[in-house]
């Protein structure tokens, strides 16, 4: 009998590639955007070629909810990745429904080390438009972090959450790192725990991240279009701005860019920028995956070796 496959997240973990595999493997019934592989109850209701071992549900931002998930929401021209929510509500309410919907689920976490995962939504934020430098949005996410209740990346809490309300003999957990180093290893463990056959999958490298001079650019040029539009009026400004972003979503001025790089060379966001403090905010929130070997070789990823804050 087929199952229920239900992967959350977290952002920024090859969530992209694994939808794409998804898609492509011959056992799996997933569809963008639908629910347990199906795009609307119409087509629960028509024939289907069957065969399929598991029936999908994927998005990345059930890991984090918020009101605006799925949205490119606009703040007077700058997009931003994290929103004064309580996040560890959304968290206890979306496990709950999703419980309630899917009770016999599995369930596919992903994981990210956290300088990478912070430095990875700094180019997502960027991409959607936001006009903040890496510190000044290190220093906005710094705020959130401090209060455990908006801790976006309490990898413990939300483990124990789904292990508790799925039971843990149905969580896996994987981390973003191992997709990253050794593609082939991360899908023959994923099938290996999946129990499905092996697919001859190439998908390369989906979903990059920008380049270090598009991190330092991409802002710039996104205050200098916030402030034009502005001259607008707000319902022009809106529209004007949004036909921009969706063109920074899939990095269409890569050329200006690089003619702005020549022009003044030697203006990128490294990680050298980031603010090494906001680390002391993530230490100890990833303690659940320490015994898991597969994690073994990312430790200083997951802050294990720090010290806690107090």
């Amino acid at each position: 009998m087929a199952q229920h496959l239900l992967h959350i997240g977290y952002p920024k973990t090859g969530s992209t590639f694994l939808q794409a595999w998804f898609e492509c493997h011959p056992e799996f019934r997933y569809t963008h955007g639908g629910l347990g592989g199906f795009y609307n109850v119409y087509e629960l209701a028509r024939p289907s070629e069957g065969g399929y071992k598991f029936y999908v549900t994927s998005f990345e931002g059930l890991s984090t909810p918020h009101v605006a998930a799925g949205e490119v929401r606009l703040d007077f021209g700058g997009a931003r990745a994290f929103r004064d929510e309580r996040v560890k509500d959304n968290q206890r309410a979306a496990c709950s429904l999703l419980k309630s919907l899917f009770p016999e689920s599995r369930v596919l976490i992903m994981t990210r080390g956290f300088r990478g995962m912070i430095l990875s939504a700094y180019s997502q934020s960027v991409r959607m438009g936001a006009r903040l430098h890496l510190a000044e949005m290190c220093g906005e996410l710094a705020e959130r972090l401090r209060d455990d209740a908006r801790h976006y990346y309490d990898y413990d809490f939300l483990v124990g959450l789904y292990a508790e309300t799925f039971g843990a003999e149905n969580l896996m957990i994987l981390p973003y790192e191992l997709l990253r180093d050794d593609q082939a290893k991360f899908l023959a463990v994923l099938e290996g725990r999946l129990g499905v056959a092996h697919a001859d999958v190439d998908l390369g490298r989906v979903n990059p991240s920008l380049s270090p001079e598009e991190l330092y650019w991409y802002p710039v040029i996104s205050r200098a279009v916030s402030a034009a539009a502005a001259r607008l009026g707000p319902a022009r400004r809106e529209r004007f701005y949004g036909w921009y972003v969706r063109r920074t979503l899939d990095n269409r001025l890569r050329r200006l860019v690089s003619v702005l790089a020549r022009l003044r060379p030697g203006r990128k966001i490294t990680p050298a920028d980031f603010p090494e403090e906001i680390l002391s905010l993530c230490v100890g929130k990833a303690t659940r995956l320490r015994g898991d070997p597969l994690y073994a070789p990312y430790a200083a990823d997951y802050l294990w070796d720090e010290p806690a804050r107090p």
